[in-house]
Order: structure tokens, then C-alpha cells, then sequence
């Protein structure tokens, strides 16, 4: 459960082990901030083990279709989560266990909108849907990148089951990128779109632990700089502290 990946993670790290650890990588500032700075103090000792996050969205086929299609530069990004319903006594909503859903859940998408656009996030607001039970799982959550990007995380708890559970929207330059439920893209131009269908699902789970495991053999870096991945989990964290705030969060 998600209150031991830091443990695991730090000890793991200590010994010199490899590490894969699904997401979140932790629960808090606190424990993000003694991850960094062990994998800080190993890098000065040039000992620093591959440190990867199961943030397999960004591996999806679909998504590597996806950026040969849309130009480099400035976007504008979707991306809507129908996370249906999850009882309000499950591990995961539970902040001293699973954190929350948006801890636990939502850092995948806000990883996934940062590789499609290229640059760290670098200021988050997030509003909560006001519900009986105050879970926190009905939620927009608001980003600017540093390249100038915006993108917005809809992560919703109170959606139709039969809608499909992601959808993905990135606009550039005149011409928008849809992915659905990583079975299908199409493409928007000037002309026909342009569409790629998968025979079945593939949110990029097997190429995720390919390439982890590839880099491990060759002595490589991680596939995900563990700088990314500290970005993601701190906007995540400043996300959920929006709820109390309602202020901006800058990261920067």
C-alpha cells in the first residue's frame, strides 16, 4: 500500500538496489523531500541506483503517435479521468494509508501531461466538487508549465460507468491530438483526421518495463529523470493543499 513506498524506496536505495515502485512514489512533502535528498547525497558519491515510478502512460503507443503528430512547442492539454466511484472506507482513501485518490491516482495524469508538453510543471490550482462524505475525488486540477503550456487534470468520481475512463486532448499550432481510452487517436488538421486504432488497450505498461529494464542492462539512465518525477509528485501534493488554501501554488 502506498504508505510503504518511501520506506521501501529509501532502504532500496541504500543498498545500492535498482528501484520500481508503482505510483505515488510517497505520501508527503516530507518523504519526498528524504527521497531527494538521498538520491542527492548518492549521486555526489557517483552510487546512484535507477530510481523508476510506474507512470506508464507516457509509454502507450498511442502517446508516442500522439507527439509524432503534434509540432514542438506551446500547447494546450485535457485530460478527463472517469474514476467512478470508490467507497469512502477503502485503503486508498485513507490519508495516512493510500493518501487519497488524487495522491495515489491523479500524479499519473499530471506526469502524463508533462512529458506530452515537454517542461515541468511550475504552477497548480485545484478545486474540489463539494460532496457528502468531503473525499476529494470530484476534482479539476489546473497546471502551467514552464515552456508556457496549460493543461487541466478532470479527475471525476461521479461519472456514467459506461463513459471510458480517459480521454485525452492536446491542441498546437492548428492542430489537436484525441486520445481515447487508449484504444484510438485521431488526429485534427486542416483536412480528414487522421486515425490510429489499436486492437486492444495498451496504456504502455509493457514498453514501460522494457525500457526500465533495458536501461538497467545497459547501464543507462532511468527513463524517467527522478527530477520529473519529483516535479509530478510536488504538484500533486500542492494540488491536494489547494482544497485548504484556495490559493495558487507556484512550484517555483
Amino acid at each position: 500500500r502506498h504508505d510503504t513506498h518511501a520506506r521501501y524506496v529509501l532502504d532500496a536505495l541504500e543498498h545500492g538496489r535498482n528501484v520500481f515502485v508503482e505510483k505515488p512514489l510517497c505520501l508527503n512533502t516530507d518523504e519526498l523531500e528524504e527521497i531527494s535528498a538521498t538520491v542527492e547525497r548518492l549521486s555526489q558519491e557517483g552510487r546512484v541506483p535507477s530510481l523508476m515510478v510506474g507512470f506508464n502512460r507516457r509509454f502507450s503507443p498511442l502517446t508516442d503517435a500522439l507527439m509524432a503528430s503534434i509540432p514542438a512547442g506551446t500547447m494546450s492539454m485535457l485530460y478527463r479521468v472517469n474514476a467512478g466511484p470508490m467507497d469512502a472506507d477503502h485503503w486508498m482513501q485513507l490519508p495516512e494509508v493510500g493518501g487519497g485518490r488524487i495522491v495515489g491516482e491523479a500524479c499519473h495524469f499530471i506526469d502524463y501531461l508533462t512529458y506530452v508538453n515537454g517542461s515541468p510543471p511550475v504552477e497548480v490550482y485545484a478545486t474540489a466538487m463539494e460532496e457528502p462524505q468531503h473525499l476529494g475525488d470530484i476534482v479539476n486540477i489546473s497546471l502551467r508549465f514552464q515552456n508556457g503550456s496549460i493543461g487541466v487534470v478532470s479527475y471525476l468520481a461521479n461519472g456514467g460507468k459506461s463513459l471510458p475512463k480517459e480521454y485525452i486532448e492536446v491542441h498546437r499550432a492548428g492542430t489537436s491530438a484525441v486520445i481515447s481510452d487508449f484504444k484510438e487517436l485521431k488526429v485534427y488538421g486542416t483536412g480528414k483526421p487522421a486515425t490510429k486504432r489499436l486492437m486492444s488497450q495498451n496504456k504502455g505498461q509493457p514498453e514501460m518495463m522494457k525500457a526500465f529494464l533495458s536501461s538497467i542492462r545497459e547501464g543507462g539512465p532511468s527513463p524517467i529523470a527522478y527530477g520529473e518525477i519529483e516535479r509530478v509528485m510536488l504538484a500533486t501534493f500542492r494540488a491536494v493543499e489547494c482544497f485548504t488554501t484556495g490559493q495558487v501554488a507556484r512550484l517555483e
